[in-house]
């Protein structure tokens, strides 16, 4: 489907929570989403009107593994979630288990907090976290410990992700700004690494079809990474606040979500051929967006959380614009010097005899060269 034609099916959809939630996940049938924050770890299911609380795994337990940075659910069973708690506890939880005993296994080895969460993609009992300590935990759910540990030579590790391209790599970004990809049955060493960004790296997400990797930094931009042989940079994004979330759009080569740990509350979907301006943009929360996730391959649906403890269902075709806000302006070097640019400017036509005072107006664009010959030969 071409990047210009967008859907006007979907219904923007919104409920207020209990408190607010630190991240997000969508089970792999795309109709249940799993909450998870500081004193709230629910389950609703996702339906045409809205969201139907269905599990409440904390209740009344005040427990500080409950208390969650991030929760990530299985990419093949919809009854298995993990959370990565603040206290540095990795918990797997059995939806088909009954009040506490959903709990099901209690990974207590991260000395500090733990920030991430995910799960393999293809195998079912394998799950990797990243945490403050530096480390990056595998977990065989089958075992009641760590089957391997990763040292990151870093102060934090901020996310980790599978790659869906090659089945045991996953990504691991640091505060320290760099990117490290490791092969999971290797945990001596890293395949690679390299500084990506001037800051903290919070964020990355693999591009589901195209081996690119993007990452989202303090540094108010989202880089996108050619993993293929040594990495390069493909696209940079700049954005106006600190990066929290970045997540590709289904089914769009160039769309990707992003939201802002500070300032700004909205959530954008930029092209990232056009780094500079938003391609749309929902605007709806009233404080920081915390988590974002597009609903399967529905790309005309993209689903936020925020600290304003609402949750959004939102519908594309709902989205401001704000790249037809924009001038149409430009500015071009030529071969001899000369410079070219265009700017739109507001004409307003004579007014003739018998006319109303109405004015009518009409815009048209005036395209102005310089030379600059006569600096040159300065």
């Amino acid at each position: 489907m071409p990047d210009s034609v967008e859907d006007t099916s979907t219904i923007s959809l919104r409920i207020c929570l209990e408190g607010h939630a630190n991240a997000l996940a969508l089970n792999k049938d795309n109709n249940q989403i799993a909450l998870a924050g500081r004193s709230l770890l629910k389950v609703y299911s996702i339906n045409s009107n809205g969201f139907t609380e269905s599990c409440n795994m904390r209740g009344k337990n005040q427990n500080l593994s409950y208390s969650a940075n991030d929760v990530a659910w299985s990419t093949l069973d919809s009854n298995l979630l993990a959370t990565a708690a603040t206290n540095g506890v990795v918990s797997v939880w059995d939806l088909s288990k009954f009040g506490r005993q959903k709990q099901l296994l209690v990974y207590n080895e991260h000395e500090r907090t733990a920030h991430t969460v995910t799960f393999h993609s293809s195998e079912p009992n394998i799950l990797i976290s990243g945490s403050q300590d530096g480390t990056i935990k595998c977990f065989d759910i089958r075992s009641d410990k760590s089957v391997n540990t990763y040292f990151c030579n870093s102060e934090s590790v901020r996310d980790v992700k599978f790659s869906p391209h090659t089945q045991n790599i996953f990504s691991a970004v640091s505060e320290n700004g760099t990117v490290q990809l490791w092969d999971m049955r290797k945990w001596d060493k890293c395949m690679v690494q390299f500084t990506a960004h001037y800051g903290p790296v919070y964020t990355c997400d693999w591009h589901p079809t195209r081996n690119w990797l993007a990452t989202g930094s303090r540094d108010k931009q989202i880089k996108v990474w050619n993993m293929d042989g040594r990495p390069g940079l493909e696209h940079t994004i700049h954005t106006i606040a600190v990066v929290g979330r970045v997540k590709w759009r289904p089914e769009r080569t160039y769309h990707i979500a992003s939201c802002a740990l500070v300032v700004d509350y909205s959530v954008h979907v930029w092209d990232i051929r056009r780094p500079y301006i938003p391609f749309a943009s929902f605007n709806e929360h009233t404080n920081v967006t915390t988590g974002i996730a597009w609903q399967g391959s529905d790309s005309h649906c993209l689903l936020s959380i925020s600290k304003d403890s609402t949750i959004y269902k939102h519908a594309f075709k709902d989205a401001t614009r704000p790249a037809l806000k924009a001038n149409a302006q430009g500015a071009s070097l030529g071969r001899f010097g000369d410079i070219s640019f265009a700017n739109k400017i507001k004409e307003y036509e004579p007014k003739t005899s018998g006319a109303s005072n109405t004015k009518s107006s009409s815009f048209m664009y005036v395209v102005f060269v310089v030379s600059t010959f006569m600096f040159l030969i300065m």
